[in-house]
């Protein structure tokens, strides 16, 4: 009697020692600092598909002509023509930042860094396996001064 009483208790015991329904496990989530990291800090300077504006890099050039004012810019003796490298970027939604202007005439650069934010209107964004990206642009600025 002993001996079932033993056998019996050791069953009943391996029922619930080794019967234990174990909680399904989870992966850690994420800290919300790392959950909302925009992917926007990424500035593709290759894209499939390039940025432009709507009336084309031209159009652009001309709004920019017809927007800017050189009474305070002057140039040396002998030159005849404005020249700058506008640089900037354009960002998903068609806006531009980042705005950069090299040149020999630092009163040229600044009055086209002005001129460009005067300008209305967005460039449509580029492209990069079908995802609207932000990418850069750079256009070369040359303006007759007379």
């Amino acid at each position: 009697m002993k001996r079932h009483l033993t056998l019996f208790s050791a069953i009943i015991l391996n029922g619930f020692v080794f019967g234990q329904i174990s909680a399904p496990r989870t992966t850690p989530s994420k800290p919300k600092e790392i959950e909302n990291i925009s992917t926007a800090t990424i500035c593709h300077d290759f894209p499939d598909h390039k940025a432009y504006f709507p009336d084309g890099k031209e159009g652009f050039t001309k709004k920019i002509e017809n927007v800017i004012t050189l009474e305070s810019v002057k140039l040396k003796k002998g030159e005849k023509i404005f020249k700058a490298i506008l640089n900037f970027i354009v960002e998903r939604d068609g806006t531009i930042s980042g705005i950069q202007v090299s040149g020999t005439n630092e009163k040229f650069n600044n009055a086209i860094k002005l001129a460009t934010k005067q300008i209305k209107g967005k460039w449509v964004p580029a492209k990069e396996n079908g995802n609207v990206v932000r990418s850069t642009m750079q256009i070369p600025i040359v303006i007759n001064s007379h």
